[in-house]
């Protein structure tokens, strides 16, 4: 007796190998997936290195940076940068130990490099001494490598646009995880020692730029100048701004007899364009109309007078 067999008998395995076969190949054979490259982030890298080169020429290469670090143990330290004209001219670090179970203080390290000394520390726990540049050139090499199997990228910015982390990290560990590249927690503009000095208060649109920063241990009913408990209402810019210096610039003291090196003013409106717009965007570039620095929003209420001006000297009989 002959026992028929079905054709498809003969393909149903073949097909299952082939399936299975494409299915294995698409996985490396150590198990790893492939690596990732950096998409869209390297656009907002190159829009963020652009404005650091704005602010840096305004600032005249005044600033610094601080890299917070702390663990769920309870440790962590904090390291300051501090560069004065493009060169690091001072690095703090503070570190504090986990809580002791018998109630003792915690353990406190705290040292200051100036001058030549700065790096000299053996501390690794302590940021490097470097500036915002030689971060953004790290950022930029990384950026041209693609990020390893279980890695994750991170890239990120404060509110003015300025590069704070640039990073890869391993996912496959949960707590205090390492992480390679930049990574840095804020950045301050501006003269460390006296970022605006009582004789040389900073205008409107500079506090704007600078991240309309209120100054150092001045407090406020209410916690914040930027609600108004009476009326409930938010305060705008401009309010918060006159509440922090417009008293300050009416009462100022006399000037000292030595000279003093006085900011630069911008050449003034033509007069029938009347007053520039009050609430402007807290980008920053250059104006047209050789008016200096300024918001998007002014450079656009320049451009609209002066296409308007042009137009009616077309027309104007000759």
């Amino acid at each position: 007796m002959k026992i028929a067999i079905c054709p498809l008998c003969y393909f149903i395995p073949i097909l299952l190998f082939v399936i299975y076969s494409q299915a294995y190949a698409q996985v490396p054979a150590n198990g790893q997936k492939k690596q990732e490259a950096w998409t869209s982030e390297k656009k907002q890298f190159e829009k963020s290195f652009k404005l650091w080169q704005v602010l840096k020429d305004y600032h005249q290469g005044n600033y610094s940076y601080t890299k917070k670090w702390s663990s769920w143990t309870g440790l962590g330290h904090t390291t300051i940068i501090i560069v004065s004209k493009n060169r690091v001219t001072e690095r703090k670090f503070e570190s504090i130990g986990a809580p002791h179970p018998d109630g003792r203080p915690v353990d406190k390290n705290r040292w200051t490099e100036r001058g030549d000394f700065i790096g000299s520390s053996s501390n690794k726990q302590a940021h490097p001494a470097k500036t915002l540049d030689q971060l953004y050139a790290d950022a930029k090499e990384l950026l041209a490598k693609p990020v390893p199997p279980f890695h994750k990228g991170v890239l990120r910015f404060n509110e003015q646009g300025l590069l704070l982390s640039c990073f890869i990290q391993d996912k496959r560990i949960t707590d205090d995880a390492p992480v390679t590249g930049v990574n840095i927690t804020s950045i301050t503009l501006g003269n460390q020692k006296s970022p605006h000095p009582q004789d040389s208060l900073p205008t409107f649109k500079e506090w704007m730029a600078d991240g309309k920063k209120l100054p150092e241990g001045m407090m406020f009913i209410g916690g914040s100048p930027w609600f108004n408990e009476s009326t409930g209402q938010k305060r705008t810019a401009e309010e918060v701004y006159e509440m922090v210096y417009g008293k300050k610039q009416k009462t100022q003291p006399n000037p000292p007899n030595h000279p003093q090196l006085k900011p630069s003013k911008r050449k003034p409106f033509p007069k029938h364009w009347g007053d520039p717009p009050k609430r402007q965007t807290r980008d920053f570039r250059q104006l047209p109309g050789g008016y200096g620095m300024g918001s998007g929003t002014l450079a656009r209420w320049i451009q609209e007078n002066l296409d308007r001006d042009k137009k009616k000297q077309i027309f104007l009989p000759k």
